[in-house]
């Protein structure tokens, strides 16, 4: 294993004081990944190391949720047939472009530039991930 960085030491002492092991616990995206910056690593390889050490984080929204790797996850996946899925709902992409384009015309250049950092340091996976819950929420709200 992995010598713990000042990052992922401070993800391990605070999910560790809001009761991981026991329980899940999330933490907000936007903190853990300026700490990255501020530390000059990714946010991909901290939570690499951190599953070395049997603490999986995976990113939801505006959250990374910390599960222990002995337990049971809450959702069961099916290795590939879940990130491949055709029946993932994907909104209208019309409808998707416009609304994206009026949330980044709202941000300043530096904002934008960072979420292009940020979805450049993700996996394709995370992407996956990223526009499945979109997804969900989309459609939730407009059910």
């Amino acid at each position: 294993m992995s010598k713990i960085s000042a990052v992922e030491d401070s993800i391990k002492h605070c999910i560790e004081k809001n009761g991981f092991p026991g329980k899940s616990v999330r933490l907000p995206f936007k903190a853990i990944h300026e700490s990255c910056k501020n530390h000059d690593t990714s946010l991909k390889k901290v939570l690499a190391n951190l599953a070395q050490h049997k603490i999986i984080g995976i990113v939801q929204g505006n959250f990374i949720e910390f599960q222990n790797d002995d337990k049971p996850q809450h959702k069961t996946k099916a290795p590939s047939k879940e990130n491949n899925s055709p029946d993932i709902k994907i909104p209208n992409m019309d409808n998707l472009k416009e609304m994206a384009q009026s949330y980044m015309s709202k941000m300043s250049p530096e904002q934008v530039k960072e979420l292009e950092r940020t979805i450049l340091d993700m996996d394709e996976e995370e992407r996956k991930n990223i526009l499945k819950n979109f997804s969900q929420q989309f459609f939730k709200k407009n059910s």
